[in-house]
């Protein structure tokens, strides 16, 4: 195996870069991915956009380049809509010469879910998991209490794993991470 297995995270939205980089350190440090995988950096792209084939060439130059990554994983949010749809819509922007070292995650409504499910805070078609989050935040911190994009890498060292580790969008993220 590799001294790393070096990442390229691409996400819709780079607020979610603390929340990703710190569910893979505590994934590693609970030994649910080994120490050499590293996320070498994050870019930003909307999910249905050309430029998405260029990240991944990019990234995935010739795998012995200096700097090529071993792996792209593209993070989307299906915002509510089947999960699938958004797949495909994303899978289409991959170049097939890149397809085999390209993984496209699909988390049914938005990365708040994975802190919704290890909260145990439901969520569904009458409210997002920002909405849960919201309200969560709000008993807990009182009316003026706001959940805001920003926060979310706060709720990393909270995330019960074991719970998360059971649900399909997050076992699907940590099965792309693995070398």
């Amino acid at each position: 195996m590799a001294a790393s297995f070096r990442v390229l995270l691409v996400m819709e939205d780079k607020r979610g870069v603390p929340f990703y980089r710190g569910i893979v350190r505590r994934l590693k440090e609970e030994g649910h991915l080994p120490a050499c995988v590293a996320i070498e950096g994050v870019r930003k792209c909307e999910k249905c956009n050309s430029k998405l084939g260029r990240i991944v060439k990019a990234a995935l130059a010739p795998l012995r380049a200096r700097g090529a990554s071993d792996r792209v994983i593209i993070v989307v949010d299906a915002e509510g809509r089947p999960p699938e749809q958004a797949r495909e819509e994303t899978s289409r922007h991959v170049p097939a010469e890149h397809r085999e070292r390209t993984r496209v995650v699909v988390l049914p409504y938005c990365a708040e879910e994975w802190v919704c499910v290890s909260l145990g805070l439901p969520f569904g078609s009458e409210r997002t998991p920002a909405e849960a989050l919201k309200d969560h935040l709000r008993r807990q911190r009182g009316a003026k209490a706001d959940y805001q994009k920003h926060m979310l890498g706060s709720f990393v060292d909270k995330l019960d794993m074991g719970r998360l580790m059971k649900h399909p969008s997050f076992r699907e993220f940590v099965e792309a991470l693995r070398p």
